[in-house]
């Protein structure tokens, strides 16, 4: 089975992440969309990572201003900010499309579940977090939307003290994502042995490229990856698996 490929916050190896052009250049080179969700002071939800803006002296808390104040601010690099509205109107035709989403709260969680039913595409959605309380509460809010366990950096081995499974397993979360650093076959073994996917994130270098690739356990592999530079993964996973 071939790894399916998240653009890391879109094709941010080539665009400015988490701006419509990146998503579309992902889309482009064959890659789902990765990105980073989070609310404004007027509760619409936005595609940004970080949580301030520190620009020309100024300080900007996201949760305390405006959509309309937020796309009034120059940024260097001229990117604008885009709206989970805006990003799936635009791939509103793309039906094979998958999207994956870090959420700064529960309640951007909640939202961004809301409008995915909207579009009629929640089960096209995942939802990723390293937060056991985070996905309890979204998985009370929602029975069906896909949820995949980010695990913390600190854990450096997969194992039954390390990760709760059988709280994984009762909130029916579908994935754990490893960081490309403890991406040891023996925590993917462990992961796989438990019943869940394995993603795994921060996939840049071509030498963690093959490395995932090489993953094999009861005939399966590495279910997902994220990476900036989709089109260089895809051509590798295509000519190693065919």
């Amino acid at each position: 089975m071939k790894p399916y490929v998240f653009g890391h916050r879109g094709a941010s190896g080539y665009e400015i992440e988490n701006t419509l052009p990146s998503f579309k250049e992902a889309v482009r080179m064959g890659a789902g969309i990765e990105t980073d969700v989070q609310e404004t002071k007027d509760k619409e939800l936005i595609c940004y990572h970080d949580y301030y803006i520190d620009l020309n002296s100024q300080k900007y808390n996201l949760k305390r201003i405006t959509l309309k104040k937020l796309r009034s601010i120059k940024f260097p690099d001229n990117r604008e900010i885009p709206t989970v509205q805006d990003l799936f109107e635009l791939f509103q035709d793309n039906h094979s499309l998958r999207y994956s989403f870090d959420i700064q709260d529960k309640l951007a969680g909640f939202k961004l579940i809301d409008i995915a039913r909207r579009f009629k595409i929640l089960d096209k959605i995942e939802i990723t977090d390293r937060r056991l309380k985070c996905i309890s509460r979204l998985r009370n809010y929602n029975k069906n939307v896909k949820i995949v366990h980010t695990l913390p950096e600190i854990i450096m081995e997969v194992n039954r003290n390390t990760v709760n499974f059988d709280f994984l397993k009762e909130k029916e979360v579908y994935a754990i994502n490893l960081v490309f650093l403890r991406s040891s076959f023996d925590n993917f073994k462990e992961i796989i042995d438990n019943g869940l996917k394995c993603y795994i994130w921060g996939v840049n270098a071509k030498s963690r490229m093959k490395k995932v690739l090489k993953f094999k356990f009861k005939n399966k592999g590495v279910d997902a990856i994220y990476t900036d530079y989709p089109d260089i993964f895809i051509n590798l996973r295509d000519q190693i698996k065919g």
